[in-house]
């Protein structure tokens, strides 16, 4: 079998885990030609798939921005993978070529472009151009495609009833856990002993997050009366208005010194803030299955969290849900939590007993793979 994988995408996070676990899979696999169509910019990626028996293939225009791979992606690569004579082409970053002449299988991660609400967030003009054009290219590739696999029932079911997706040409893949997460031992907790304790967000800081409305919630709450006890956001800056939104938020309520702001966190020492943590407070209402929240459950975090979209599918009862359009009732749950040790043991518990019926990577891997396999059988 030729096989080819889209990967010109800029994967993170567990679609970047997921992605290379796919590419060593198929090059281990003799009885493939494995063809990884790729930008410059993945080098970190090419350098963890390194097999000579993966024919590397470069789109240069990938590089210079997202609609350009885009383009790319619906002009160029399908004559390349006709040129290549492919059997199936793997498009792991939510779009694949309209037209196509060989099975194609898309895999569907990001939902923002088609949650309503978000357009009434300041995103900003570019995303407010992009999010239309990434919709309408996801759907309509989706439609086309041999099979499109998501990576939660919130969002196939979405597709099925709003843009007539065959049901029998879909399929639901959690992106995995990480076994070696579950129960960690002996880390160093390094110069973290400083916020020694602490509540944790880990959440980048985009406008539809409910930054602000989280760091009010905190400071009403009655956890922010007891002075030792801090609020650490990890999350990388996307939007200086909205950072700025976010500082004063903490400026008037005199919290500079109880919210911290940590910026971009490093892996080791997300794990290490999982590990420490008080629990976390996960209050953006727009997520597909978070990868995020599988990362906390596996500490055995106990998870305050929004009570929209796939969250609730992701934690199952493993979360105290909140409505993140209500500021109140986000500080109930956290005095709820707070003032009750027993609940937050029963969390704890929880969420190491939920993260156990989750896959792993290496189980999602492999229903990826068979799901391609019977494309082509």
């Amino acid at each position: 079998m030729r096989l080819g994988i889209d990967a010109t995408f800029t994967p993170y996070g567990g679609s970047e885990v997921l992605l290379v676990n796919i590419i060593n899979y198929f090059a281990k696999d003799k009885t493939i030609d494995l063809y990884v169509y790729t930008k410059k910019s993945n080098q970190l990626i090419i350098k963890k798939c390194l097999n000579s028996r993966i024919t590397y293939k470069y789109s240069f225009i990938s590089n210079i921005s997202n609609v350009f791979r885009v383009i790319w992606g619906q002009i160029y690569l399908p004559f390349l993978v006709a040129k290549d004579k492919l059997d199936i082409l793997f498009c792991p970053g939510n779009i694949s070529p309209i037209f196509c002449s060989i099975n194609k299988v898309q895999w569907i991660g990001n939902i923002a472009p088609f949650w309503e609400k978000i357009y009434q967030y300041p995103i900003g003009f570019r995303h407010r151009i992009e999010f239309p054009f990434n919709k309408y290219l996801m759907y309509k590739s989706a439609l086309t495609s041999e099979l499109v696999i998501f990576e939660s029932i919130y969002t196939k079911d979405l597709f099925i009833s709003k843009y007539n997706l065959n049901k029998n040409k879909s399929a639901v893949i959690n992106i995995g856990k990480d076994e070696n997460l579950i129960n960690s031992k002996n880390v160093n907790y390094g110069h973290y002993n400083e916020y020694d304790p602490f509540v944790l967000c880990v959440a980048h800081l985009q406008p539809y997050k409910h930054i602000p409305e989280m760091i009010n919630a905190f400071c009403t709450a009655n956890i922010s009366k007891n002075n030792k006890y801090m609020l650490l956001i990890a999350g990388e800056r996307a939007s200086k208005h909205y950072y700025k939104k976010i500082k004063s938020t903490i400026a008037e309520k005199r919290a500079e010194n109880q919210v911290i702001l940590l910026g971009s966190v490093s892996k080791d020492y997300i794990n290490i803030l999982y590990s420490k943590c008080e629990f976390m407070i996960f209050p953006s209402p727009c997520e597909n299955f978070s990868c995020t929240l599988v990362e906390a459950m596996s500490f055995g975090v106990p998870i305050v969290c929004s009570n929209t979209t796939a969250m609730p599918e992701t934690c199952g009862n493993a979360a105290l849900y909140f409505d993140p359009f209500d500021v109140n009732n986000l500080t109930n749950k956290i005095n709820l939590l707070f003032d009750n040790p027993k609940l937050k043991t029963e969390l704890r518990e929880k969420s190491l007993e939920r993260v156990n019926h989750l896959l792993s990577y290496e189980e999602a891997v492999k229903m990826t793979v068979k799901l391609m396999y019977s494309i082509k059988n």
